[in-house]
């Protein structure tokens, strides 16, 4: 837990082992069996896919690919939404759904006041937008929602770099 006043953040990532949360203290919010808390395993719906399952990138690519009919990368089909394109408008709208039920359940225990979102979809504006915030809201306890959401400050591989000094840190 966070010192009194502490403030909390929480790293958001497609790659389970990089997500995490920290309080001010610098140190890694660990849960009672000493694992750093996690967001990747969070169900995004009772009989849905796990969060990471429904918002990494390959799933996105994937289910862009079932409703289009051909294989795009990532940053290909996120900028065809732009142009209107169904099938991408329609994986977007997906990922902001799930996105928007997972981010929720971390929200909703841990209260952080910002969540870093790690890996190739934090580079997809649509998760920054007010939009974003009311889908958000829909599954939240309190009546407003005042995580903030951020970009990785060291861009995709981010998650990684926390990976890697998750890892390394002490344990107890």
């Amino acid at each position: 837990m966070p010192p009194a006043g502490g403030r909390s953040s929480w790293a958001s990532s497609s790659a389970p082992a990089a997500a995490g949360a920290s309080s001010s203290t610098g140190r890694s919010w660990r849960g009672s069996t000493g694992s750093p808390a996690s967001g990747a395993t969070i169900p995004c719906a009772a009989n849905g896919p796990r969060a990471t399952a429904a918002t990494a990138g390959p799933a996105l690519e994937r289910f862009y690919r079932a409703r289009a009919g051909r294989r795009r990368p990532l940053p290909e089909f996120v900028a065809r939404a732009g142009t209107g394109e169904r099938a991408a408008r329609a994986t977007l709208a997906r990922l902001q759904r799930k996105f928007a039920e997972a981010i929720a359940a971390v929200i909703n225990i841990l209260d952080p006041h910002a969540v870093v979102i790690g890996g190739g979809v934090g580079n997809i504006d649509l998760l920054y937008a007010e939009s974003t915030r009311r889908e958000v809201l829909k599954h939240l306890f309190n009546p407003v929602v005042r995580t903030e959401f951020l970009r990785p400050a060291l861009g995709d591989s981010a998650g990684v770099f926390g990976a890697a000094l998750l890892s390394a840190g002490p344990r107890s």
